[in-house]
């Protein structure tokens, strides 16, 4: 299992994003925030839906995924949010250093 991961998130409210960008960063729990808008198609409780979203991407370890996850559920709105987590590897072996240094604060 690697060490490092991305994790995606689903916002339909900016402030909301910016707010957990925000302090993941100032608590040095992710290295990097990639904020993306997307076009959604989904279906919520048997109902087709289309609406405007932000992507938040976050480049963290995986020793600090349970945090995230509180500073998120206490600022998301929605009743069921996407905490999609994905590994990464790389051969770029100081694009990983960046991140772990970055987090841990050295």
């Amino acid at each position: 299992m690697s060490k490092y991961c991305v994790i995606e998130i689903a916002y339909d409210n900016k402030d909301e994003v910016d707010k957990t960008k925000n302090e993941l960063l100032s608590k040095k729990l992710v290295a990097s925030c990639h904020v993306l808008e997307s076009e959604s198609s989904y279906i919520w409780r048997g109902e087709r839906k289309n609406k405007k979203e932000y992507l938040l991407e976050l480049l963290t370890m995986t020793t600090k995924i349970e945090e995230i996850k509180e500073v998120v559920k206490s600022i998301h709105s929605y009743e069921c949010f996407e905490f999609a987590t994905f590994p990464i590897t790389s051969i770029n072996e100081s694009y990983l250093d960046w991140i772990e240094k970055e987090i841990n604060n050295e």
